[in-house]
């Protein structure tokens, strides 16, 4: 069982993300914006983020991304419709991986396992 946080402004993504992931058998907690997912991280300190880039401003997703990796708090998937910008940005090295939207549920299951089993990086 893995914990997961999944980070997302739209509330009907955050309940169906968190359904599948608790029937795939993980911890899932769910945060609408980056300060909850800030304080989420600090106290529960999940093995994965999965985050939407797009929160309510544009600043804040790419703002959590640099401060999960400077604390080394979680591996980071980023679901977003903005896959080409992101792969722009310096944050793109930052994540473990980024998904397209609209994502399938397997693709999802898919790369948390293989974040969580990637040697890249060590976590605490």
């Amino acid at each position: 069982m893995l914990r997961v946080l999944v980070v997302d402004d739209d509330a009907q993504h955050l309940g169906i993300r968190k359904l599948l992931l608790e029937a795939a058998g993980h911890q899932v907690a769910v945060a609408e914006d980056a300060p909850a997912a800030r304080r989420l991280l600090a106290e529960l300190h999940p093995d994965v983020m999965v985050m939407d880039l797009c929160l309510p401003k544009l600043k804040d997703g790419l703002s959590l991304i640099r401060w999960v990796d400077e604390q080394r708090l979680a591996r980071v998937i980023v679901l977003s419709g903005w896959t080409e910008e992101l792969c722009d940005l310096p944050e793109e090295k930052l994540v473990a991986c980024v998904l397209g939207k609209p994502i399938r549920n397997e693709h999802l299951l898919e790369a948390i396992n293989a974040a969580v089993s990637s040697p890249a990086r060590s976590l605490p």
